[in-house]
């Protein structure tokens, strides 16, 4: 098996695809959506503390961002990307969580961490103060 997902992997990675690793939910209210994480070690390492409730702010008109407790693990994940609608990050110097309601420039410290829907997106966009709880899928 490690034989046959090992090329796979590299070559999507050369290729400059994401590899989605993990799905775990993000839930506003009633509404549950599903959130895809990149599979590296700060994702990990998210997912790893789930559940996890966290109040959204906005910041600017281009994200809505969310402080951790802890900062995450990085390890080898990359730290810089040009996010687009629906991505989740992470921002180093901060430590907060950000999903993008925006397009946005090239930046260095913000750790790619995964992708939500728009639906997902505008939902957390209209959330206000409202609490949003991430948490691992039931199997």
């Amino acid at each position: 098996m490690k034989k046959i997902l090992l090329p796979f992997v590299l070559s999507t990675l050369l290729m400059g695809e994401t590899v989605m690793a993990q799905t775990i939910e993000m839930v506003i209210g009633e509404r549950a959506f599903t959130v895809e994480l990149i599979e590296h070690e700060a994702a990990r390492s998210f997912a790893d503390r789930l559940p996890m409730t966290l109040t959204f702010e906005n910041f600017g008109s281009t994200e809505r961002i969310a402080y951790l407790k802890q900062p995450l693990t990085i390890g080898s994940a990359p730290t810089a990307t040009d996010p687009k609608l629906g991505d989740l990050a992470y921002y180093i110097p901060w430590g907060n969580i950000c999903v993008f309601v925006k397009d946005f420039r090239h930046s260095e410290d913000l750790v790619p961490m995964g992708k939500m829907s728009s639906e997902a997106t505008e939902a957390l966009k209209q959330s206000g103060n409202q609490p949003v709880t991430f948490r691992a899928i039931k199997k």
